[in-house]
């Protein structure tokens, strides 16, 4: 009787745990049909490798991120799943299309090149393997050679992979090529494009006239141009490296006394506005006076040490200052007897960042040193040239160039850039909507409980 009840209750135990007492067969689970396209079937041991190569792509990324101190766009596993499967019902309908337009059958000069950029591949992959793990190798000729090809496989890397990975990308740039071929773009649609683009920066002008500027700095290019700006080039002749570096620390200092100024200023502040409150006992108000002369003395130390930094800046900036003088003076000199500023800046400029054609500004630009601005906007006419002029960086040297014509860019100047983006917002749709197409009409099986189980 006992035997029986035992039997009873292991097999209610069994009941309420469901299948989790079943023990999977991994090669049967593996073989298990999970996607299926067109016939074209993928089971879920091979599912479960792109998956899991996904989960650990996401994790690098995570470390990446975080190396910078930043944070990882949060992806959960889940959706990197629904992602895997969306990618490989994507895929395998390309390389389907691909196949039926016999794209898949490459010429000899595909091949040719095909085996070229393989070559390329796998070669930087080996020197990625030398770069990490063999710098201090005494390794040479065929034996590093050799240890780079076993280190890479290792590591995960086979030729014949990067080779279908090159070969893939080849075929599905071909399908893409073969499906946007018709797509072109015409006069009015530019024309459109350019209408719009102009009334947005015009928009942006009346906004914030600094906006075309700003633009111009970050090359981008701007489609209306506010009244008022002027075009200038500058030779700029930077500190030396170690007056550099001075100036650097004792900006520091004062960055660090200015701080303890403001806390010192806030803190016998604080006080004052304490010592005014009403209802307050009279041992506080000896307590908050006692200290007020702490504080008091507090804040003047801070604001002499404040000045001392102050001094100690202006110090060191003119020893950088008197280190480049003769050099900045003399290309001046030379500008003003008739050399061509281009030239010269070539050969002297040091602002590795001025656009070729320069800098657009106007009264009231904030976005540069305002020694800079001074010394821009002080100039009367076009090929005026500034004397060198004291700035954060070491002396400017400012050429006002050319007057910027208020209104819209001609359109001549823009037109083919117009063009190409256009052609390839246009290109784009188009493919994409292709592949919506194939796929809406390939026949699609997902067994998504048989990925979860």
């Amino acid at each position: 009787m006992k035997k029986l009840r035992l039997i009873s209750l292991i097999l209610v135990c069994v009941m309420l745990s469901g299948c989790s007492l079943i023990v999977k067969d991994p090669e049967v689970d593996g073989a298990r049909i999970v996607i299926t396209v067109n016939g074209e079937e993928m089971n879920k041991k091979a599912f479960t490798e792109e998956l899991n190569a996904n989960i650990e792509m996401q994790k690098q990324l995570e470390v990446f991120y975080k190396s910078y101190g930043m944070q990882a766009p949060a992806v959960s596993e889940e959706e990197i799943r629904d992602n895997t499967i969306d990618d490989i019902v994507r895929n395998t309908v390309l390389k389907q299309k691909a196949a039926k337009l016999q794209l898949d059958v490459l010429s000899e000069e595909d091949i040719k090149q095909l085996e070229k950029d393989t070559e390329n591949s796998w070669n930087n992959i080996k020197n990625g393997m030398k770069a990490r793990f063999f710098t201090d190798s005494e390794l040479e000729g065929e034996e590093l050679e050799k240890a780079l090809e076993e280190k890479a496989i290792a590591e995960g890397y086979s030729k014949k992979e990067e080779n279908d990975r090159l070969k893939n990308t080849l075929i599905m740039e071909k399908l893409r090529q073969e499906t946007i071929k018709d797509v072109s773009v015409t006069a009015e649609e530019i024309k459109a494009e350019y209408d719009s683009l102009v009334a947005r920066d015009e928009a942006l002008a009346k906004e914030d006239p600094n906006e075309y500027g700003r633009a111009l700095m970050n090359r981008q290019t701007n489609y209306y141009a506010p009244s008022g700006y002027r075009m200038v080039k500058q030779i700029l002749i930077k500190f030396l490296d170690e007056n550099q570096t001075e100036i650097d620390t004792a900006r520091g200092v004062l960055s660090d006394k200015e701080t303890a100024f403001t806390q010192a200023e806030s803190a016998y502040n604080a006080n004052e506005e304490a010592l005014k409150e009403e209802n307050i006992s009279t041992e506080k108000i000896q307590e908050l006076n006692d200290k007020k002369a702490e504080l008091k003395k507090a804040l003047e130390t801070a604001e002499d040490e404040k000045f001392q930094a102050e001094d100690d800046l202006d110090t060191a900036l003119e020893k950088g200052y008197a280190a480049i003088i003769e050099k900045a003076q003399g290309i001046y000199d030379r500008l003003i007897e008739g050399e061509d500023f281009d030239t010269l800046a070539q050969e002297y400029n040091e602002d590795t960042g001025m656009p070729q054609e320069g800098y657009a500004v106007r009264k009231g630009f904030e976005d540069f040193d305002i020694a800079f601005m001074d010394a821009a906007m002080e100039l009367k006419k076009i090929d005026d040239v500034s004397k060198p002029a004291k700035g954060i960086y070491g002396y400017y040297i400012v050429y006002y160039s050319a007057d910027v014509k208020e209104g819209a860019i001609d359109i001549s100047k823009v037109q083919e850039d117009i063009k190409a983006d256009l052609l390839k917002q246009k290109q784009d749709e188009t493919y994409e909507n292709a592949v919506k197409l194939w796929t809406d009409e390939s026949e699609i099986i997902i067994d998504k409980e048989a990925i979860i189980d």
